[in-house]
């Protein structure tokens, strides 16, 4: 970050993107809209996360300024060989694995799932001109060519990508329309929160933390956000649990998983632990957080019809299942 604002406004304004342009000039209007949907901004004290909201007299905005970005991101392809489940000259949907980011990044300039898509359409592309702010699960369909959606570096599983600008915007409108289905594995610290039978509704409005600029958190005054929990399995304190994401969120599951007192085994972050005892009270290690998208169902942008993906659950993960003594999902 490169230090914070705070204006008091005498005679109001017309727009907060636009007013936040107008004071510093040097950021982009879309990273402005995008920080201010990141819940970064506030209004009276009070979070605001819609770049729209007309402010008004006497109010006073405050803001930490985002950080500035490159002029420009050369994006190169790369042949790096992913799982694929499902690919035509529309599509490629991949079984992502673990530790491997969608697109660059600080840290992260090649490697990508996305230097990958580009080199398997064996195409360069235009630079884009700025990064997009780390926020929603699912992309706007400029602003990354082929992402409508993506995953955490260590969550494995189901990703879908476009080869194309009318397919990708295809599906981009089915994520808003909110007609894919997105079903999860993860384990999870038990907790008399989750359900006995059947599942329970986390509707839950999620914004980002207002201390700890990298996680996100529970706020009244955050988007709204919903995923449906069902628990598959128990053992050694421990549960096997299914979650359906009916909205798309950053860290929504991690977050909501955590937020009924069940967070993800190996997400220190979210208050999961870094190892556990097995069925026979040893210790083992967990590096990192046990979430998999392991189903993923949308509509064929060319033709209409269904597509029903399954990842297979990865050995990491099946190998955490066997020590609880837990069957791996079929």
């Amino acid at each position: 970050m490169s230090g914070s604002i705070s204006h008091f406004l005498p005679t109001g304004a017309p727009r907060l993107d636009r007013f936040l342009t107008e004071i510093h000039p040097e950021i982009a209007r879309s990273r402005w809209d995008a920080w201010v949907r990141g819940g970064n901004v506030t209004i009276n004290g009070v979070v605001v996360t819609k770049g729209g909201t007309r402010v008004r007299s006497g109010a006073t905005v405050e803001t930490v300024l985002p950080d500035l970005v490159p002029p420009a991101l050369l994006l190169e392809p790369e042949l790096i060989d992913l799982p694929t489940l499902f690919e035509d000259e529309h599509l490629w949907i991949i079984d992502k694995p673990a530790g491997m980011v969608v697109h660059p990044g600080p840290g992260h300039a090649g490697g990508t799932v996305l230097n990958a898509l580009l080199g398997r359409l064996r195409a360069a592309i235009a630079p884009v001109e700025e990064l997009p702010e780390e926020g929603e699960d699912e992309i706007p369909a400029p602003l990354w060519p082929g992402l409508v959606h993506r995953l955490d570096r260590y969550t494995t599983g189901c990703l879908a990508m476009a080869k194309d600008q009318p397919t990708q915007a295809a599906l981009q409108a089915q994520f808003k329309e909110r007609t894919v289905e997105k079903r999860y594995l993860a384990v999870v610290r038990m907790s008399r929160k989750l359900p006995e039978v059947g599942s329970i509704l986390v509707d839950e409005p999620i914004a980002r933390h207002r201390v700890d600029r990298l996680k996100m958190t529970v706020n009244a005054s955050g988007r709204p956000s919903q995923t449906r929990v069902r628990v598959l399995a128990k053992a050694c304190g421990l549960a096997l649990v299914e979650c359906e994401l009916l909205t798309g969120r950053t860290h929504q599951i991690r977050l909501h998983l955590s937020h009924l007192g069940a967070p993800i085994l190996g997400d220190p972050v979210y208050g999961g632990a870094s190892a556990w005892l097995d069925a026979d009270k040893r210790h083992f290690a967990c590096p990192h957080p046990m979430l998999h998208a392991w189903k993923l169902s949308l509509d064929h942008p060319a033709d209409g019809r269904r597509l029903d993906l399954k990842a297979p659950v990865p050995e990491g993960f099946t190998s955490i299942l066997k020590l609880l003594g837990i069957a791996t999902p079929a």
